[in-house]
């Protein structure tokens, strides 16, 4: 047959509409509805964008970069504890939404990669934490009408001379009262409690008994689920598609075309993957049908000879190279490698009239929504990204065409 295509937001047009809105997923089926913690009820101070502490004296430590197993949700949170001196057994973490707010302070956008998490952040989350320090002793000095030089803290508590004690909990709501000091002095590295030292990962527990939401398993009431048939090989395209069989089968809603292949829309997962399996597609791989490895290196080697972009020069290299007693030249190859994730790239967006929420595994917050805000006709700030756990990343999620959005 031949081959209708449909953009983006018609594709999810198709979907389901459910109590008013339009729901479709790619995902597998299995878990709850995937949901930023909201804040506790208890919650009363939040000094910065960064963190909160309830009067139950929990602290949460608002996190702006992706967890993808490196790591993040624990090395921020001990940044930040670190400098509040607050009791690690009762920190908690969340995940950031898009703001800029939380724009990496270098990239200047909502990113994570690079390698650049926890550098990045070093000074940013230490200060966020010694502003809420600062706040909660000035609390304590007036509740106790002595001079905040004579206190100290540890542990998520403010002590004085005689070693009495207000926890963080019960100076929240005073503390809340205070305006957040322009400039914080830093602890001295030598006296670090947490930083460089071994501590317990915040997320290890939910990952060990299943709780941990990725975002394969977002599932949410009347959710379709899409999955398309792409190109066998990388630069082929699509002449032409039967979907004679595929769309007789049961709880398929809708077959098309998509820029990036063949799209199934169905009740659950597995129907929808059994319909893909069902399509007969005519691929157009000409372009790319000669190209072998051989020619991709030999390609790298030609562009190798090019002249680079001089970031920094100091000396003669060259004169240095032609006085030389000896030389030595190596060359060092390795094969192209893919980003390849343990979880293949998905999302869920539940797409309204006026709104547009997206949950999915990402590195790239701020392109992600400015992408999702175009293809939904939306302005930007209507957009939501709930960020998941991410099964790896590796960069291949931080993709200027948010491709899998």
């Amino acid at each position: 047959m031949s081959a209708p295509r449909i953009e983006r937001r018609e594709f999810l047009k198709f979907s389901l509409a459910a109590g008013g809105g339009l729901l479709i997923g790619f995902s597998l089926p299995g878990a709850d509805m995937f949901a930023t913690a909201q804040a506790q009820s208890t919650t009363v101070f939040m000094p910065n964008a960064f963190l909160r502490i309830g009067t139950d004296d929990r602290v949460t430590v608002i996190v702006n970069h992706s967890e993808m197993g490196q790591g993040v949700y624990t090395a921020l949170p001990m940044l930040l504890a670190e400098e509040l001196d607050a009791d690690w057994n009762k920190i908690g973490f969340e995940s950031a939404p898009v703001d800029p707010k939380y724009n990496h302070p270098v990239f200047g956008m909502q990113i994570t990669g690079g390698s650049s998490s926890v550098w990045s952040a070093f000074e940013q989350y230490r200060k966020a934490g010694a502003a809420a320090r600062g706040m909660l002793i000035a609390a304590a000095a007036q509740q106790w009408n002595v001079n905040p030089a004579t206190l100290r803290t540890d542990s998520g508590a403010v002590f004085d001379g005689t070693n009495r004690k207000l926890t963080y909990g019960q100076l929240a709501e005073a503390a809340a009262k205070l305006t957040p000091p322009a400039e914080v002095t830093l602890k001295d590295p030598k006296t670090f409690k947490l930083i460089g030292k071994p501590v317990k990962r915040l997320d290890t527990s939910e990952k060990i008994n299943g709780k941990a939401v990725f975002g394969l398993d977002v599932k949410m009431p009347g959710m379709l689920t899409a999955v398309v048939a792409r190109p066998p090989i990388f630069g082929a395209t699509m002449k032409s598609f039967d979907d004679s069989r595929a769309r007789t089968m049961p709880g398929v809603r809708k077959i098309a075309a998509v820029p990036s292949g063949v799209a199934v829309i169905a009740d659950s997962f597995w129907q929808a993957k059994m319909a893909r399996e069902a399509l007969h597609v005519d691929w157009d791989d000409s372009a790319m049908r000669t190209f072998s490895t051989n020619q991709m290196m030999q390609q790298f080697r030609e562009q190798a000879k090019s002249p680079g972009t001089n970031v920094r020069r100091e000396g003669d290299p060259d004169a240095a190279f032609a006085q030389a007693a000896k030389k030595i030249e190596a060359v060092y190859e390795v094969p192209y490698l893919p980003h390849a994730m343990m979880e293949p790239l998905n999302c869920a967006v539940d797409l309204r009239a006026d709104t547009c929420e997206i949950w999915t595994g990402t590195q790239f917050q701020t392109v992600d929504r400015a992408n999702a805000a175009k293809i939904a006709g939306l302005p930007p700030e209507r957009v939501q990204i709930h960020t998941t756990y991410l099964g790896g990343g590796f960069g291949r999620r931080a993709n200027p065409q948010s491709d899998f959005v």
